[in-house]
């Protein structure tokens, strides 16, 4: 069966993965091209082919069809093509918006998502790029049919949201963007990485619903992330509760607290960790695209505990035994005491 399921995400996901390939592929670029008579993009591809200018017009039509553009036809004239365009990305835009006189006005747009915690920023974020207000976009976001048409349930919706610069036009509708952010979803989850989460026995949205935790524990010291997912996939594996402290941060609705205390630990939540075995039902917040790759690729070692070092360098002590741990945690506890950190 996980065979079967490979193979269809294979088969549907590379598509996208070629898409995303083709995209940033160098082309030649600053010439004038004299177009004599209105000619398809199939018979353009094969013209830039021939000059020299693309190494491939099969690539070139592919990225044509991903854009929906197959139908349209380039009227005549003297076609500038700048230096700017010097990827295929930008050649089939450019050569779109050449061919559209009617679109000349619209804006195009590199929607940045990237450092949000939930749908609602994700919302407020792409309002400011677009025409769209975050109300609309959070509507779509919410919207209990969008969610079940992509797998996800409202609480697992937010692993839909991959950070990352989505180009379109500043006109674009909330239902439109919803489908770039689909798009880009396929794309990183391609058959490695499906096979990777496979592996550990995983679902995508565990996955990133794990490395939203990770994300929490670590967001300065990247290099330390893959540790630290090694410690929670550790926990995991061996029944432990996954006793995060950004998890109880959630559950309280508070990611200011410098300090947590043990009542804070009690508060009842199924978000909570030290409470409840296993992982959250979704994700504390919408991690980067680095730190998800830091749990498929998470380092292996023999790590159960962790502890912030007692000094500003942003790094952790890890240790084997609840003993080890135990003298890390009195030490950075003697140390924020003399910090003043309540």
């Amino acid at each position: 069966m996980l065979i079967v399921v490979l193979g269809i995400a294979g088969y549907f996901g590379y598509p996208y993965f070629k898409v995303y390939q083709i995209r940033n592929t160098p082309t030649d670029s600053g010439f004038n091209l004299t177009i004599p008579s209105e000619i398809s993009y199939t018979e353009l591809g094969e013209v830039l082919q021939n000059l020299g200018y693309i190494e491939s017009s099969s690539d070139f039509m592919i990225l044509v069809y991903h854009k929906g553009y197959q139908n349209e036809k380039i009227p005549s004239g003297k076609l500038k093509i700048e230096k700017e365009w010097n990827t295929y990305n930008s050649l089939v835009n450019n050569v779109h918006y050449y061919a559209n006189p009617d679109i000349q006005k619209r804006v195009i747009v590199n929607v940045v998502i990237n450092n949000v915690r939930t749908i609602e920023d994700v919302a407020g974020v792409v309002a400011s790029f677009i025409h769209a207000d975050s109300t609309s976009l959070s509507a779509i976001f919410n919207n209990d049919s969008i969610i079940a048409h992509y797998g996800f349930t409202k609480q697992t919706f937010p692993t839909f949201f991959m950070p990352n610069t989505y180009e379109c036009y500043s006109d674009i509708t909330p239902e439109q963007f919803i489908e770039k952010l689909a798009a880009s979803y396929k794309i990183f989850w391609n058959p490695s990485r499906i096979q990777k989460a496979a592996d550990l026995g995983l679902s995508q949205s565990e996955i990133t619903i794990l490395a939203s935790i990770v994300y929490e524990e670590q967001k300065v010291k990247f290099d330390e992330q893959a540790k630290i997912a090694g410690l929670y996939i550790n926990r995991l594996k061996n029944g432990w509760k996954l006793q995060a402290d950004p998890t109880v941060k959630y559950a309280m609705g508070d990611f200011t607290l410098r300090r947590l205390l043990y009542r804070h630990l009690e508060v009842e939540s199924p978000y909570n960790t030290y409470k409840h075995l296993g992982l959250p039902p979704g994700p504390i917040s919408i991690p980067e695209i680095q730190t998800i790759d830091a749990v498929l690729n998470h380092e292996a070692h023999d790590y159960f505990f962790m502890c912030a070092k007692p000094e500003y360098t942003g790094y952790h002590n890890f240790s084997k035994t609840l003993h080890q741990h135990n003298v890390y945690s009195k030490e950075y506890h003697k140390w924020i005491d003399q910090q003043n950190i309540r």
